[in-house]
């Protein structure tokens, strides 16, 4: 029974990235998926400038995992793949490197000067952020499928199997557990759990469900439904949290696969508003708009108090487009083929473009102190300026 879910969740993972046609293609039919936008020109108004780029090992080794790095004050830190853990200076240097000759699931979390993976076995490795020596490491009861936290000595994990652990950051003995459970069908991720004040974690669930726990005690505070579940077949039902939240004053915002973006009073679990919508790559905010990538890869802005739509940019749909970044007035993407996209913020006009890794990006690029970061699929890191 195991290795048929394990099964149906690389297929659905497989129709995440590919839309529609994926049953044909999968048993040797006809290849009928709608092909991806092709570029074409525009007068760009804004550049796009590469300061430095570095390559940290093998990257996703086309696996669909979300191996996004961790920035700290001076460093970002990497994990690929295979287990390479890489520290490198916000200048491009790098500090150390180490083996872990294991295959990652998820990660990297930070915090508290701890570097924290997980791999295939359903382990989580702690190591020391200086010069990544081992803490310690512990099973758990499924595979870390995004990254941890950690707030006042708590790490909190997300695992597959729909538990939420509290483990000390001391010796990773468990505190508490939540267990929400899983629907028969997922895709394969997790959204990863976001810290509100010192008091909270909100986190979802591939049921569609989001829930509000105590950091200290692991308890429940409420439950919200992001989307509900609807249709006869397991797979018309799926309506997973898979892409990151945002927290914004006390207002939660998440967006579903095959469902919804909402706005939750964070306090409370009342959802304000609601919106059709079907992502799994993510969303970010900037001013007074929520900017999110839906599964067919169209860009939207959208109110962040009415909900109400601004603006499609769909010149880019179907490029497996990464989550959106906001920085200065524009919006960047990544697409499947190594581009990085910009956007205005205001019209959702396309005014820049550059070419900067050939295998792609799935993770969603960030930003600090004016420079984005993003990690390619090939493993290679890039700090970008927009000029």
């Amino acid at each position: 029974m195991k290795q048929i879910f394990v099964i149906t969740v690389l297929i659905l993972s497989s129709l995440s990235l590919t839309g529609c046609g994926w049953t044909d293609s999968f048993f040797g039919g006809e290849d009928n998926s709608i092909p991806p936008t092709e570029l074409t020109e525009f007068s760009e108004t804004a550049q796009v400038h590469a300061l430095w780029s570095k390559s940290t090992g093998v990257g996703l080794n086309e696996a669909f995992v979300n191996l996004q790095p961790a920035i700290s004050d001076d460093s970002i830190f990497t994990v690929d793949r295979e287990g390479q853990l890489s520290s490198i200076s916000r200048a491009g240097n790098i500090n150390w490197q180490i083996e872990l000759d294991m295959t990652i699931t998820g990660g990297v979390g930070f915090g508290q000067e701890l570097l924290i993976v997980g791999n295939n076995r359903g382990e989580i490795i702690v190591l020391d952020a200086q010069d990544g020596s081992l803490k310690w490491k512990k099973s758990l009861s499924s595979v870390m499928l995004s990254a941890p936290l950690l707030q006042d000595d708590v790490l909190i994990v997300r695992t597959g199997d729909g538990r939420i652990y509290g483990l000390s950051t001391d010796d990773g003995k468990q505190i508490w557990v939540y267990d929400r459970g899983v629907p028969v069908l997922t895709l394969r991720g997790n959204s990863s759990p976001i810290i509100g004040g010192r008091e909270l974690v909100f986190t979802g669930f591939d049921s569609g469900k989001v829930a509000a726990i105590g950091v200290k005690h692991g308890r429940l505070l409420w439950e919200a439904n992001a989307s509900v579940p609807r249709g006869r077949s397991d797979l018309e039902r799926l309506v997973d949290i898979d892409a990151n939240m945002l927290l914004i004053g006390r207002v939660l915002y998440v967006v579903t696969y095959q469902g919804r973006i909402v706005a939750i009073d964070a306090l409370e679990g009342e959802v304000l508003w609601a919106k059709k919508m079907s992502s799994y790559a993510g969303i970010t905010a900037d001013g007074q708009y929520i900017f999110v990538t839906d599964s067919d890869s169209n860009l939207w802005a959208v109110d962040r108090v009415s909900g109400n739509m601004l603006w499609k940019q769909d010149k880019l749909a179907y490029r497996k487009l990464t989550a959106p970044v906001a920085i200065g007035d524009y919006i960047l993407v990544g697409d499947f083929e190594g581009y990085v996209h910009l956007i205005s913020q205001d019209d959702g006009a396309l005014v820049g473009r550059k070419k900067i890794d050939d295998d792609g990006f799935h993770v969603q690029p960030q930003v600090e102190d004016d420079t984005v970061y993003i990690y390619g699929n090939s493993g290679k890191l890039a700090a970008l300026q927009i000029n």
